[in-house]
């Protein structure tokens, strides 16, 4: 199946994915059996975006089949042309070609002189004509009164000019279509206008037209400028309407779901259910038409590749969706990461009912309120009505979600913000953990490293470590620790130190991160074996610190630990780690690195 950008239609029936062929061939089938029309005009309606173009499409490859021996087929770009003179002239120009190149110097004179005829007839062209330059007339731009009348010389009566013209059509045994698609691109009066013309020059023997519009717009068109005429108007020029068939909703989903692999590669099996929710609650609302389903698969070529990985999939083809269609929800979201980030607030509890969404549904149809409330709690479990616990944040974050804050940005900036690791890099430290010297190196280059906020990049990777410490291998874990334990105070810097309400500092994230790395997945005998290797050779401001958080598990049992197993090594290992613990600060004091020591006290 090739793939169309940019609106173009499809170009043969391998194509379709929407089931229009059979349609096609219908309307083709009835065109070719029509017998001896004259001036015949059949018109293929359809909303915008629905099709036409690639109907007309499939009904100009079946009707190719027979031959221009048989029918004469030449499309008529009404929208290459501005303004009704313009169109006029073209028209004529078009008419004047195909039937000259088919029919030789038999009609030789007589278009033009039937185009300055009914021309002559109302008020369509002023003393200048003002052609298009994008359209192939543009060279006669200047001059254009002259080539008028160059092109519409005097000479014999419309009905004369007329009958002759008739009858070299009734006498050849070929037939002719004109094909004008696209008239929804015109103007009201430019559509009018190529209504008119069709009319005028109807009653030809073996003449047809097919033309291609959005009958909506033009019964609204008619309605503005012929109120007394009604529907009246487009039933005196078309003889048979057809309605485009509309696509099944089956289809149009196929089609997204389609696009979105291709664009953004095979879905991970644990996110399947969440991406599907996110789908037929955010997204498949918005695809109606063929062209919604384009302009999606457009957008997404364009937007995913910048952040490919860095996002969660389910939460980016929803904000994409609403990007396009709900552009004002969308911004209200862009500009309201701590309304819709994290957990619950106090003040959340203060908001009734649906009163959370009132800040992001201003301008929002009435008729699309519930599906736009639908995506923002999707989208943001603080909008839901269930309550999260604190553990869930943890599993949002691994997954990239929009609602954890340090990925919100990413999402409207297609770029990652400085206080997000990329996929990679993650992956990376991940498959090297149990490696010491990338280990202490990539740590050493994050304190190297200041953000905006005149923080380092440790709380970064530190931050990450903890996130996915599920991920990493439990025969790497003790290299890890081993590493991170020797290289503590290095790292440790005054400007990571927690602010205001935040508590966290290096040494807090070095307790959440092996708490992480060992919770559920080493009995307290296997972790106490770890932090003994690891101890070894760990550096003094974070030994001791270590050592009094092991003490305390059995010290402070009233407010601490309840069992043994919730401890960090076993009661018999805390003799041997406090004895370390006093060694190391002997010998700092023994060669005088102690007085130095930023935690002396």
């Amino acid at each position: 199946m090739t793939d169309y950008f940019n609106d173009s239609p499809i170009e043969s029936p391998e194509d379709d994915r929407y089931g229009i062929t059979p349609f096609a061939q219908a309307l083709a089938k009835s065109i070719l059996n029509i017998k001896k029309p004259i001036g015949t005009t059949i018109a293929l309606n359809g909303p915008w975006g629905s099709g036409k173009s690639s109907a007309v499409s499939l009904i100009r490859g079946e009707l190719k089949k027979v031959g221009e021996e048989t029918l004469v087929l030449t499309d008529f770009k009404c929208w290459w042309y501005r303004g009704e003179e313009a169109l006029v002239l073209a028209f004529f120009q078009n008419l004047n070609t195909v039937l000259h190149n088919k029919l030789g110097d038999k009609v030789k004179g007589l278009i033009p002189k039937l185009g300055r005829g009914l021309l002559q007839a109302g008020p369509v062209i002023g003393p200048a004509v003002a052609l298009a330059t994008t359209g192939p007339w543009g060279a006669f731009a200047s001059g254009s009164a002259s080539f008028a009348k160059n092109f519409f010389p005097d000479g014999e009566t419309l009905e004369k000019t007329f009958h002759k013209l008739a009858k070299i059509l009734e006498q050849d045994n070929r037939r002719f279509l004109v094909i004008i698609d696209d008239i929804d691109r015109l103007s009201p009066d430019e559509a009018l206008a190529i209504f008119r013309l069709v009319n005028s020059v109807g009653h030809l023997p073996n003449v047809m037209y097919l033309l291609v519009y959005d009958r909506t717009l033009a019964d609204k068109a008619v309605a503005e400028r012929y109120p007394s005429e009604g529907p009246h108007f487009l039933e005196k020029i078309i003889q048979a309407g057809f309605e485009l068939p509309a696509p099944l909703q089956i289809d149009l989903n196929a089609s997204v779901l389609a696009c979105i692999e291709r664009v953004c590669g095979v879905i991970d099996e644990s996110q399947i259910q969440r991406l599907m929710n996110n789908f037929y609650d955010v997204v498949v609302p918005h695809i109606t038409t063929p062209r919604h389903v384009a302009r999606f698969q457009n957008a997404i070529s364009v937007t995913w590749p910048a952040i490919a990985g860095e996002v969660n999939l389910a939460d980016f083809i929803a904000l994409e969706t609403l990007r396009l269609y709900e552009p004002k929800l969308f911004q209200s979201i862009r500009s309201s990461k701590t309304k819709v980030c994290s957990l619950p607030q106090q003040s959340d509890s203060d908001q009734r009912g649906d009163s959370r969404f009132d800040c992001f549904l201003t301008d929002i149809d009435e008729k699309r309120l519930d599906a736009a409330k639908l995506a923002l709690q999707r989208l943001f479990p603080r909008l839901e009505s269930v309550r999260y616990a604190s553990n869930f944040i943890a599993g949002w974050d691994i997954e990239r979600r929009v609602c954890v804050e340090k990925h919100f940005d990413t999402y409207f900036r297609l770029s990652l913000s400085d206080g997000t690791l990329s996929a990679d890099r993650i992956a990376k430290i991940i498959a090297y953990a149990d490696d010491r010297d990338f280990v202490q190196s990539l740590m050493r280059e994050a304190a190297g490293v200041i953000r905006k906020d005149d923080s380092s990049f440790v709380p970064v990777y530190l931050d990450a470590l903890i996130t996915h410490a599920p991920k990493i291998e439990k025969q790497k874990v003790e290299s890890l620790v081993t590493a991170l334990f020797e290289i503590h105070d290095e790292i440790d810097l005054e400007c990571d130190k927690g602010r205001g309400f935040e508590i966290a500092n290096t040494t807090v994230r070095f307790h959440w991160l092996i708490r992480r790395l060992t919770a559920d997945r080493f009995s307290i005998e296997e972790r106490t074996n770890i932090y003994l290797a690891a101890t070894q050779t760990s550096s003094l401001g974070w030994l001791i610190d270590f050592v009094r958080s092991a003490m305390d598990g059995y010290q402070n049992r009233e407010n601490g630990p309840k069992c043994e197993e919730d401890c960090l090594t076993t009661e018999t290992a805390i003799l041997t780690l406090i004895d370390r613990a006093l060694h190391s600060i002997r010998a700092a004091a023994a060669d005088r690195s102690l007085l130095l020591h930023k935690d002396l006290m």
